[in-house]
C-alpha cells in the first residue's frame, strides 16, 4: 500500500501569504507530498504584532478552502500553554501517525539550522522527516537521510512582516495575499 506523504508546515502565518500557499501547492504539484497541513502557533508565541490565533487559523482556512490537499491543524493554536517544537511535533505524530502515513515537517533552512538550540534537539532531529526549504544557490546543507531539501521556485521573497507594514499604511497588498484572506483582514480590521 502506497503511503500518504503528509507535510506539516508550522509558523505564525501572520498573515498567511501567497508565498506560503504557493509553496505548499508546489510541494504537492511536484509530488514531494500528497497533503500539506498548516500548523499556526498559538497565542503563547511571543512575537510582536501577532494577531489572535483564531484569526490566523481562519485566514489559513480561507486561503486553503479551494484546495482539497491543503488543510489547517489548530492543535498548537488552541493550546493555552507554551509549546516547544518537540511538544507540537509529538502531538502531530500522536494524532496522524498511521500505518499508511509518512509524516514530514516543513521548515525554512534558517529555522532548520537553528534547531540545535531548541529544547530536546536530538529527539526532534532523529525522530522526524524534514522537508527543508532552501533559497536558490544555497550551499550550506546539513546532510542526513531524514532531510529532503527543496529549492523554492519563487522569484520574490516577500515576508509577512513586510505585508503587515503595507497593511498598516493602507497600501495595496492584493499581489501578496489571497483575495479571501484580504477580505477577512478588512472585515475584522486586522493590522490597521
Amino acid at each position: 500500500m502506497k503511503k500518504i506523504k503528509m507535510g506539516f508546515f508550522g509558523g505564525s502565518f501572520n498573515p498567511p501569504s501567497n508565498i506560503h500557499i504557493n509553496l505548499a501547492k508546489e510541494l504537492v504539484k511536484n509530488k514531494i507530498l500528497d497533503i500539506v497541513i498548516f500548523v499556526p502557533v498559538g497565542n503563547y508565541y511571543k512575537k510582536q504584532n501577532l494577531v489572535d490565533a483564531k484569526h490566523r487559523v481562519n485566514m489559513l482556512l480561507e486561503a486553503c478552502k479551494r484546495y482539497n490537499y491543503l488543510k489547517v491543524e489548530d492543535i498548537a493554536a488552541k493550546s493555552e500553554k507554551y509549546l516547544y517544537a518537540v511538544d507540537t511535533f509529538k502531538m502531530i505524530k500522536d494524532k496522524y501517525n498511521k500505518e499508511n502515513v509518512e509524516i514530514y515537517m516543513i521548515m525554512g533552512s534558517d529555522n532548520f539550522k537553528k534547531m540545535n538550540s531548541w529544547k530536546n534537539y536530538e529527539e526532534i532531529v532523529l525522530n522526524y522527516n524534514y522537508i527543508v526549504i532552501e533559497r536558490p544557490n544555497y550551499e550550506d546543507q546539513i546532510k542526513a537521510k531524514n532531510v529532503t531539501y527543496y529549492i523554492l521556485n519563487q522569484k520574490e521573497d516577500f515576508s509577512s512582516t513586510r505585508i503587515r507594514h503595507l497593511l498598516e499604511k493602507s497600501e495595496n497588498v492584493s499581489n501578496y495575499l489571497d483575495e479571501e484572506v484580504l477580505k477577512y483582514i478588512n472585515t475584522n480590521k486586522l493590522y490597521s
